[in-house]
This record gives C-alpha cells, structure tokens and sequence, in this order.
C-alpha cells in the first residue's frame, strides 16, 4: 500500500528543547479489540428508603433533566446507569389466594420509560424492602425474592421485549455484607440463590446473566456472604448462581492509582484460594478515585476529574492487555450520576453541577456540564482497536500518556483517534516537539479535528467562582459558564499537506488532548440527527437534545447546528453560529428582549471536511 506519512507537531512549554517521534508502524506496533467497559455510571438516591421518597426523588424534574443530559453525551459514552434502591418503586400490594405476593409496577413502568426513551439501560439491584414485606422466616423470604425476581423479568419482558432485557443487568443486592445495606439480614440462599432460581424460572430457555456479590471483600469474618458465594462457586462452577463476579475498589486519592493496585492484589488473592473463579468475568461497578461522592473535594470540580478518570479508565485496560490479575475485566462503573447541592455544586463527584433556583417561580433546576462530562464524550470517539497506552517523556519532569485507536473497513485504517492527557499540574518553559506518524493511502483524503480541555479554557467551575460563587446564578452567567462547557477546537481542517501543526502553549496543564483523523471514504455522507426534542427548562429556556446518526459519520464530525424559527413565516435562525456543539445538546436561552424560545427546531451535523449533512425532523415547541 502506498502510503504518506501524517507528521503531528506538538509544541509545549518546558524547560529544554526535545523532539519525540511516536511511529505507527504496522508491522510493529500491536493493536487490540477495544471493548467500551466504562461506559457505566449510577448513583444512589437520597433521603429515606421508602417507596415515596425514592418515587419522589427519581421522578423528580431535577433528576430527569439530569439523567436526559446524561443520556445526551455521544452515542455509546453512557450505556448503563446502576441505581440503589430503584426496586422501592415497586409496591407491594397483597398476596392472592395461592400466597403469592402481588405488586404494582405503575411507578417503576414510568421510571424505566423514561430512561427506555433517553436509551439508558437500567442495572436491575435486587435491593429493596418492599413496605416490610420480607420476615425472619427464611423459607417464606426465599420464595419471595425468587417469585421477585421472576416477576420482574416477566413483567420487563412483556413491556419492553427480550432483546432490550437481554441488554439489561441484573445484579444481587449492593454490599450485602454491610448494615448499612443488608438491613434484612438475609441469608446467602436468599440472598443470591433464590434470584438465581427466579430468573431461570422466567427466562425458560433462555439464560439471563445474573451479577454478585457487589462486595467490598474485607476480611472472610466481616464479609462472609461475599466470601461465602465465591467459595461455593469456587467448588460448585457448574451450579455456580452467578455469571460475572463484581466487586468494589476505590482510590483513596486523585489520582486513583491504588484503585488499581488493590484490585489486582484482591484478584491475585482470589485466585490463589479460589482457582477455578478464573472462568468468569469480573466487573468494578464501583471503580472511583475516592470514597464519599458528596465530600467536597476541589479536584472534581475542574479538569482534574477529568483526567483522573481518563487515566482510570487506561490504566484498567493496560491492566486487561497484561493478561494477568485483571484479565477477566469485563467493565467498570463511575458512581458520578448524583445530583449535586449547593455549596458544593461543581466539587461534588458529579458529571454535572446541579443548581436548585429556588427564587423563581416555580423553582427549577439548571445544569453546567463539568469537564468530566466532555471527557466522557471524548472516550466514546475511540475507535474499535488500540495500543497499549504509552508514556510520552519530553524531559524528566514532563510526560504525557498516549492511547492510539484506529478502525479498518475492508482492512484499511480510515479512521485515526488518539487521547493525550497530561496529568501534572505544573506549567513548564521550553519546547516540546512530538511526531505521530500514520500510514495513510496516498489515493484517499483525510481531514482531521484536534480538540482540548484544560484549566483555562473549560472551566466553568472558575468562572463560577470569579462570579462569587452565587447559589442562584443568573441567565448571563449561566451562559458565560456554558461557553466553557465543551473542548475548545485547537485546529482543523483538510490535510492538504503530510503535517498538521498544533500548538499547546496556551493550555493550563492538566489538560486532555483527542486528535480524530477521518478518510473521505469512511462517510459518503452524514445522516441527519433523530429523536430531536425540546424540554422546557423555565420561562423561555427549553433544553435541545437529539441522537447522533447511527451511522460511522459520527467519528467525523466536527459539531453540531440547530437552527430555529418562531412561525412558519419566518426565516430559518442558526442560535449556534458561534458555538462548538461538538455533543448532542444545547440549552437555549435568548438574549435579545422579544425574542422567544416558542416555534420550530431543527439539527444538523458538520463533519470534519466542513460539509453539513441532512436536516433532521422538526420539532415545535409551545411553551405552556
């Protein structure tokens, strides 16, 4: 193959001139099948466990905004959402003549809609107390958690049909070894054994994977349901009740490096004592830098999270490519899906900063998307193969790490990503020059996108604070905040030449770096956004959202356009002409007097050739 050589120039501050070449040699550099495991996140609602309080708090307007925003990020950036207590939405409501329990799923139907019509799936936690339903009779509650969870599958089947279940999780009871959780005192029969034998029961021949124990495993003496399940499958695989093996390890600072650590010694251990477990996947469904998601710490206000849970996420898939203690991962989860409160709004371990305005009328709920939100977005435009990730080094004091991913069609590489982050926080003087070679077929065009974030250029959570950190933040500073929101576009274009130049001077280190490289002959055109909808955030606010095309033009895209008109007599006004929307949202506020959110919408997209793609479908919207 003929091939030119794409010649990528950094330029950084440090304290002497070096130059680094990165060579993407085919015949050398190995690249491997990139599974998405992180695009899990969940939370745990607040106040107390009944079924009033959890309805109230999942069905409120702060949430749902909250989960659509999430939901908002790129395709695949978000999958799954794990929440604690989502069963209390089941009611209890009397058993039948034949004992067995009867429920009304009203509420818990109307949650799942909405997370069905956002394209959330649910993490299903068979964690609930269900109005005292359950005694200290050990056989009565064996039989009801298995008729539970039978009944939820079924009733899930019905509504939603089997492909969706089958892309659902099913999970045992979150920590069930702490008092905290396991408020039932249950046994390990019915804790997981009774769950086993209902979701057989419902799926007949087909086989719903069931995941536990969700333990922190402690010592064996303080965590014996933990300990207990993997000791029995350790000797009974065949009956072994559950197919993936979670567990829980957290950082105990930010950079997550004993996140890691720990979790390789705990698999290490495992598998020592328990050799046969080697068979089934494992999963860290609660894989975060810190305990305490509401302790206010100031590095998950900035870019900082950001890269910190960049530099998780990589550091877990260098574990997976080592082939050793964590082989079998098959996901990890981020607990960041929680509404944060005042004063803590953006320091809080959250992908948005929630405010609570409570002096209008009524109160409502904004959002400004954190930087860790972009990042989320910025690791779904990874493509399907990647290198292991390697350390860039400019001078002893100054390296950078870099994940190389590409994706083939018809066995040529037409579609380059690359993530460089720099985690310190130090700012350097000098140079730094790095060249990234890629084959590239000298017959076909490419263009190319190179977006950023950093401390200086996306951080909302500084301008707040340049704002006096106000608890009820007005139309204009809202929108100053939102102007910081998404990466700023550090260059892009067609490659005319074999050089693309970036300059990072001005980035306040820790900063991320993606750099998308497109071939013309990847997307013959950009299809038009779906599922376009316009949500009322206030009095003339309204929120955008929209699905990406499901199609491989969304590698190449460069932002967004949505474009509104009051009536169908007027012309057609693009609201984002000065705005990089690189993600599927936009929240609209007009500035001008007179100017009202009522009327038409429409989206498009820009690929990274600047060619603009169908319209999608209109959406009219009347404020009520």
């Amino acid at each position: 193959m003929n091939s030119t050589i794409l010649y990528l120039e950094i330029l950084y501050l440090i304290s002497l001139p070096v130059q680094n070449s990165i060579g993407d040699d085919i015949g050398k550099e190995i690249y491997y099948n990139l599974p998405k495991f992180w695009t899990n996140t969940g939370l745990c609602p607040p106040g107390e466990l009944t079924h009033d309080d959890i309805k109230a708090s999942l069905l409120s307007e702060a949430m749902q905004m909250n989960l659509l925003l999430i939901s908002s990020l790129p395709d695949g950036a978000i999958t799954h959402i794990r929440i604690h207590w989502m069963l209390e939405l089941i009611k209890f409501i009397q058993f039948n003549q034949s004992g067995q329990a009867q429920y009304n799923f009203d509420v818990l139907d109307r949650f799942l809609d909405d997370l069905d019509e956002m394209h959330l799936m649910p993490v299903f936690e068979f964690m609930a107390n269900l109005s005292n339903l359950f005694t200290k009779n050990p056989s009565h509650n064996y039989f009801l958690w298995e008729d539970l969870s039978y009944q939820v599958v079924k009733h899930y089947h019905n509504r939603f049909g089997i492909e969706n279940l089958l892309n659902y999780r099913f999970e045992t009871w979150n920590e069930p070894d702490l008092l905290a959780y396991n408020k039932l005192n249950f046994t390990l029969e019915e804790y997981v054994f009774a769950l086993r034998h209902g979701l057989d029961k419902a799926g007949q021949n087909l086989h719903f994977v069931l995941r536990g124990p969700a333990g922190l495993f402690k010592s064996p003496q303080k965590h014996p349901l933990c300990w207990g399940l993997l000791q029995f499958c350790d000797s009974n695989i065949s009956t072994c009740p559950i197919d993936i093996i979670t567990y829980h390890r957290k950082g105990i600072n930010e950079n997550g490096a004993e996140l890691i650590e720990d979790s390789k010694d705990l698999w290490s251990n495992i598998y020592m004592k328990y050799p046969t477990l080697v068979q089934l996947p494992i999963a860290n469904d609660e894989a975060d830098p810190i305990v305490g998601w509401s302790t206010a710490r100031e590095f998950q206000a900035d870019v900082r999270y950001a890269v910190t849970l960049v530099n998780i996420t990589l550091q877990h898939w260098e574990a997976i490519i080592e082939k050793k203690e964590l082989r079998n991962l098959e996901t990890i989860s981020h607990d960041n899906a929680f509404l944060s409160y005042y004063p803590n709004v953006f320091s809080q371990r959250t992908l948005l900063a929630h405010f609570r305005i409570n002096n209008t009328v009524p109160p409502h709920s904004q959002f400004i998307q954190k930087p860790v939100y972009a990042a989320m977005g910025m690791l779904s435009r990874l493509a399907e193969l990647s290198t292991k990730a390697e350390l860039v080094t400019c001078s002893e004091n100054y390296s950078m790490k870099l994940l190389k991913t590409k994706s083939l069609e018809a066995g040529k590489p037409l579609y380059f990503s690359w993530l460089l982050f720099y985690a310190d926080k130090e700012h350097f003087s000098g140079r730094c020059i790095i060249n990234i070679q890629i084959p590239l077929n000298s017959q076909e065009m490419f263009a190319y996108i190179a977006e950023a974030l950093d401390q200086n250029h996306t951080n909302p959570y500084k301008i707040w604070q340049n704002f006096g950190s106000p608890a009820y933040p007005n139309a204009i500073e809202r929108q100053t905040m939102r102007l910081q929101q998404t990466p700023i576009v550090l260059s892009s274009g067609s490659l005319g030449t074999n050089k693309i130049k970036i300059d990072l001077q001005h980035l306040k280190p820790p900063w991320i770096l993606m750099l998308r490289v497109c071939s013309l002959y990847l997307i013959h055109s950009t299809g038009p956004p779906n599922s376009l909808l316009v949500s009322g955030v206030t009095h003339n606010e309204v929120l955008i959202t929209w699905r990406e095309s499901n199609n491989k033009s969304k590698y190449c895209l460069k932002t967004y356009q949505v474009w509104h008109r009051a009536n169908s007599t007027q012309e057609w006004w693009h609201i984002t002409k000065t705005i990089h929307l690189p993600f599927p949202s936009y929240q609209y506020a007009p500035e001008q007097n007179g100017k009202t959110v009522n009327g038409y919408y429409k989206v498009r997209a820009v690929d990274v050739f600047n060619r603009t793609g169908d319209f999608s479908m209109q959406y009219e919207y009347i404020e009520i």
